[in-house]
């Protein structure tokens, strides 16, 4: 029997309904709730003891405003300057949230951590791994594509047999305080600035110019506000629509061209994480490969090692492939999480 749980609170419906699904199926044990204090998160510190105390759980704050800002934020800028369209949450939850915080309560004794997360923990071939929840449309197996297996015996995710619409019916009738909380879609340290206004807080403007099929079209303030697949907001005037397709930071150039353009069939992947081992991935049927979040996966044709990493060739083009963003790798009928790395 597990003795002592920790339920990771961040103040939003799901972990509230999470906090208080353990509580009912762990009666016995000693569970505590925990947030974690990552930026000026305050509001959600408040809406966490509100809940706890609620359910009656003890509640502390974990403080890692520091390893958040060196990992997460510094990181998100540092790829920015390099041209690079970085997925932020995806990193902390490798770093931070299922990282760092898995190791420290860990250290402390508790056997088993459980999240607000929607995806389901299965056994595949003698390895725990991720898989695809009940709820597609909330599915987070792609942001824990970098989850570091060694962490996966720890954590637990009760949500995956549910759907949101479900969490929400169920966290009314047991009348959470946080039962009628909207979410947010957007990165958390932001805090309701616009990315365009952050990013030039901290990296300076610098004037650029567009390129489209070798010509000078326009000027920009900076390279780092545009990603790949872009068309709106580029203030370009050419009678048609145009995209960035490429970014070279180096000489603060941004290249405009085609939808077409945007079509490629190969990504590059380094910092591989696999949750079985290279040999068991490469004897799977089919594997499919998820390059965002919102873009559906594809078929894989074939891997190739790299000296860094994969080659991975699918079947079918994606439209937009960017530098920085996650590669999630799925095998089983586009259902099991197999691994992941970022796109460089």
């Amino acid at each position: 029997m597990v003795k002592k749980i920790a339920v990771l609170l961040s103040g939003g419906i799901d972990s509230s309904f999470t906090a208080y699904w353990v509580k009912q199926n762990y009666p016995d044990a000693h569970i505590e709730a925990i947030t974690l204090l990552l930026y000026n998160n305050w509001e959600d510190i408040e809406k966490a003891q509100r809940v706890a105390k609620f359910l009656n759980l003890p509640h502390r704050v974990l403080d890692l405003r520091k390893p958040f800002e060196e990992k997460i934020i510094q990181y998100f800028l540092s790829e920015y300057k390099k041209g690079r369209t970085p997925n932020p949450c995806a990193v902390c939850n490798q770093e931070i949230k299922l990282g760092l915080a898995t190791e420290l309560l860990t250290r402390e004794g508790f056997e088993k951590i459980f999240t607000g997360h929607y995806v389901k923990k299965v056994q595949y071939r003698g390895y725990p791994i991720l898989a695809r929840p009940k709820d597609r449309e909330k599915d987070q197996t792609y942001f824990l594509a970098l989850l570091k297996p060694k962490y996966l015996p720890y954590l637990e995710f009760p949500l995956g047999d549910l759907t949101k619409e479900e969490v929400k019916k169920l966290a009314q009738e047991v009348g959470l305080p946080t039962a009628t909380r909207k979410e947010s879609q957007d990165i958390c340290f932001l805090e309701g600035q616009k990315l365009k206004d952050f990013l030039k807080k901290h990296i300076p403007p610098s004037a650029g110019v567009f390129i489209y099929k070798g010509k000078v079209v326009g000027k920009h303030s900076g390279y780092y506000a545009y990603t790949i697949g872009q068309r709106r907001g580029l203030g370009l005037r050419l009678g048609k629509p145009v995209y960035v397709v490429d970014i070279d930071a180096k000489n603060n150039i941004v290249f405009v061209g085609e939808k077409e353009d945007l079509l490629k069939n190969t990504v590059e992947v380094e910092k591989l994480n696999l949750f079985l081992p290279e040999e068991e991935i490469f004897q799977e049927k089919t594997l499919w490969g998820q390059i965002r979040y919102r873009t559906p996966a594809k078929e894989v044709e074939k891997i190739e090692k790299s000296p860094k990493g994969w080659k991975v060739i699918f079947k079918e083009p994606f439209q937009g492939i960017a530098k920085g963003q996650i590669f999630a790798l799925y095998g089983k009928n586009n259902n099991l999480l197999l691994g992941g790395g970022i796109i460089t």
